[in-house]
């Protein structure tokens, strides 16, 4: 259990910086996460694995609200 509470708290920092009303590019991702873009490609395959960011239809990147949710959670506890 606690191997998996980590593993969401790892993936849920990079939820944390996102705006919860806004949509991003790959590149963007990539520029927040001070990563390159393949890697920023697989982190967003495990996020959205995971159902913690969604695709729009216009191909661009959103936090869900269960990982919004989930990010305002954390703080909560650990505040």
């Amino acid at each position: 259990m606690d191997r998996a509470l980590e593993r969401l708290r790892q993936l849920l920092r990079f939820v944390e910086p996102l705006d919860p009303g806004k949509s991003y590019s790959l590149e963007e991702l990539a520029r927040i996460w001070s990563l390159g873009t393949e890697e920023a490609r697989k982190v967003l395959r495990k996020l959205r694995r995971e159902g913690l960011i969604k695709r729009t239809r216009r191909g661009r990147y959103r936090a869900s609200l269960a990982a919004q949710a989930l990010v305002e959670a954390l703080r909560g506890a650990s505040g």
